[in-house]
């Protein structure tokens, strides 16, 4: 017998938990909050790595409502977090100093607004 709605919790599930994974790299590292908190150059406005950061987990929360739901999330939106969170985890490999406060703060502010449009994506 063949259960597709138990197959489906799995792989959504399994997916879920890869994504928490790899928000948990970010998190480990302090985050994006405490990565600016670390940089005087970025320091002042490290409020927005706060907000970066909830937001972050906030799309891993609406991605496991909706496995939960049973409201089959896309892969599409599964690539979608896959990359931002990717893009949270490539900004520890730009340092103060040696990157310019202002090209790192455009990074940030590009990962604000995608995670702004991909929330809203999400939530409807």
């Amino acid at each position: 017998m063949f259960f597709p709605n138990l197959v489906f919790a799995d792989a959504c599930r399994d997916a879920g938990r890869d994504l928490r994974a790899s928000f948990e790299v970010t998190q480990g590292r302090g985050g994006i909050w405490g990565y600016m908190e670390q940089a005087a150059s970025l320091r002042n406005d490290s409020m927005l790595g706060f907000q970066v950061d909830g937001k972050l987990s906030r799309i891993i929360v609406l991605f496991e409502t909706q496995c939960s739901k049973t409201q089959k999330p896309s892969r599409a939106s599964f690539e979608k977090i896959q990359n931002i969170l990717g893009d949270a985890r490539m900004l520890f490999n730009l340092k103060p100093g040696r990157n310019p406060a202002k090209e790192i703060m455009a990074k940030i502010n590009g990962l604000n607004d995608s995670l702004d449009k991909l929330i809203k994506e999400l939530e409807t």
